[in-house]
């Protein structure tokens, strides 16, 4: 029986959407509606700029006119402004003694496919996070923290069950939104802040009409478990940290552009010749009311640390009219 090979069975054309299609509707932040496409952001990477304006409308605001007989009407400007959303790319790339099982199998491709879009899945909602992170370390650094309920003890001694999640100091987290609260849909936790849910019985289950699987809910919240969510170690204590979501609350776009997305490449130099797959992605989040404020892009793409740190970001929405919360806890 002949070997079998990548570069005979994987057709890049038909690799890559695959791919993409199922690493994004795998993604539980999708399921959950958090994470939305937006059509806009995949003309624009489909440019050269490694950033790009997504303009919104501001809020309309002050009081209705009083009608008068000798007084027209104010006529008031419809505002605008711009968020900034940045160009991501990413590569990957496999050997065949890493995909030797999946090759051996009757159908490799998909065998394949099934591996690789699990592996961007969750690097693509570890790149998010690593983007909420530093949206968080700016509302510390710029706003006051006004939208993190921060309650995790700094000591072993000081841990309790008030330094854990609590149905009481979520509500609290939530009502950062102020009278926008409604619109908080989902709870991303670690699985050490589940088990705290759990073993508070604060968990409900719910049958997802789509899927028909069961789907946790937190006090009306849509729970989705992330051990990619932050952990620090602060002295003896451990801080967890919980991420609140608006429905929408982050547009993503994907367009390969001139990148070549899947190549296969066999080395016959190596032992008795290699097969190589490369994969690559081309992509920009843009959260809810934040923008990219990195002062310097020398880089092609900007790199974890630039992502989760303070000074890249910049909100430019009003508090209640972004798209998240944080709160952190001992578990």
């Amino acid at each position: 029986m002949a070997e079998t090979v990548l570069t005979d069975i994987i057709i890049p054309e038909v690799f890559y959407p695959y791919i993409r299609e199922k690493s994004i509707y795998k993604n539980a932040l999708f399921q959950a509606g958090i994470l939305v496409p937006s059509q806009q952001i995949v003309s624009f990477l489909a440019g050269g700029s490694k950033t790009f304006n997504v303009p919104y409308w501001k809020p309309l605001t002050g009081d209705a006119d009083v009608p008068s007989e000798t007084v027209a009407d104010t006529v008031n400007a419809l505002s605008t402004d711009l968020m900034i959303a940045v160009r991501q790319i990413r590569h990957k790339a496999w050997g065949a003694n890493a995909l030797s099982a999946q090759l051996s199998g009757a159908n490799p491709v998909q065998a394949i496919g099934d591996m690789v879009s699990d592996f961007w899945a969750t690097y693509l909602q570890n790149n998010l996070i690593h983007c909420l992170n530093g949206i968080l370390a700016d509302n510390v650094a710029a706003n006051s923290s006004d939208l993190v309920l921060d309650i995790a003890a700094d000591t072993a001694a000081g841990v309790s069950s008030a330094t854990k999640i609590s149905a009481v100091k979520t509500i609290e987290a939530i009502m950062k939104m102020g009278d926008q609260f409604a619109d908080i849909k989902a709870i991303a936790v670690h699985s050490v802040v589940y088990t705290t849910m759990l073993q508070n019985d604060l968990i409900d289950f719910v049958q997802d009409s789509t899927t028909n699987t069961q789907m946790p809910y937190y006090i009306g919240l849509r729970v989705i478990v992330d051990d990619g969510l932050t952990v620090e170690t602060v002295a003896d204590t451990v801080h967890y940290t919980s991420i609140l979501f608006k429905s929408a609350s982050v547009g993503f776009g994907e367009n390969p552009g001139k990148i070549v997305p899947v190549e296969t490449f066999r080395d016959p130099s190596k032992g008795s010749g290699i097969d190589i797959l490369y994969t690559r992605r081309q992509f920009a989040f843009a959260p809810l009311g934040f923008s990219w404020n990195k002062s310097s892009n020398a880089a092609i793409t900007p790199s974890h640390a630039d992502l989760y740190a303070a000074t890249s970001w910049e909100r430019v929405y009003d508090k209640k009219n972004t798209g998240v919360v944080f709160v952190i806890t001992n578990g």
